[in-house]
């Protein structure tokens, strides 16, 4: 794992050059003619706190793909990539022009894998869509009682493990595997996808995907602060699977 204090000193030579390219290049501008310098972009970034601190995920986040470490693209990543982009300043780091920095063109073929891509459904509209489904809707309501002390990041019971294999062969609960957390329940979306990776896919559970999947899990609880609270009295807790 690299440590902040070497990733922040590498920060001044990768950071902002990398970043912006990447976003500018991968997620378009339908303005291409007013785009603002990169260097302008990532100050006026560091102007606005949600910003600052949503860079500062995406290069914690990130690091290992951005060091050529790994090709493989962390969840953890790709979700940094997308709070980064709905902040405020974060529609400059999109449009700036890199210009003709070779780094820039190096690390876009490095972070393309972590693209967001817009065609994944959002986990709100895929649990509408299940709702829907009468064997997606029931096997939902099981999921919600038997993986209740999941979202208090407590643990992972058999009985919810069966419910999660359950609920893979069904196709709407299918679309909770691949779904985008969004809306006003992101957060807690967020926490109950990596809880649910943690305790319930972990080494040992027989439902891992692989070695290199486990290492992908990232997870500061205070990002998702008050979680439990609201799953037990707030909205219903989002259905995902990892």
């Amino acid at each position: 794992m690299i440590s902040s204090s070497s990733l922040m000193e590498r920060a001044p030579l990768l950071a902002w050059v990398v970043l912006i390219l990447i976003l500018g290049v991968c997620f378009g501008s339908p303005n291409p003619n007013h785009r603002l310098v990169c260097w302008k972009a990532i100050f006026k970034c560091h102007a606005e706190p949600e910003c600052h601190y949503a860079y500062d995920q995406y290069l914690y986040a990130c690091a290992s793909v951005l060091s050529g470490e790994r090709r493989k693209c962390p969840s953890h990543c790709i979700s940094s990539l997308i709070q980064l982009n709905l902040t405020r300043s974060g529609p400059a780091l999109e449009d700036c022009d890199c210009a003709a920095d070779p780094r820039c063109r190096s690390t876009k073929q490095a972070i393309e894998p972590c693209v967001p891509r817009t065609s994944t459904m959002g986990c709100t509209e895929a649990r509408l869509q299940c709702g829907l489904d009468p064997a997606c809707s029931s096997a939902m309501k099981d999921y919600l009682f038997h993986c209740r002390k999941l979202f208090g990041g407590q643990m992972c019971t058999e009985s919810c493990r069966r419910t999660i294999a359950d609920m893979h062969s069904i196709p709407k609960a299918q679309q909770l595997d691949t779904c985008v957390c969004d809306g006003a329940e992101r957060n807690i979306c967020e926490y109950i996808k990596v809880s649910m990776r943690t305790l319930c896919f972990g080494e040992g559970s027989g439902f891992a995907d692989s070695e290199e999947d486990a290492e992908d899990v990232y997870f500061d609880p205070g990002d998702y602060p008050n979680v439990e609270n609201a799953c037990a009295s707030g909205p219903t807790p989002p259905a995902v699977m990892p």
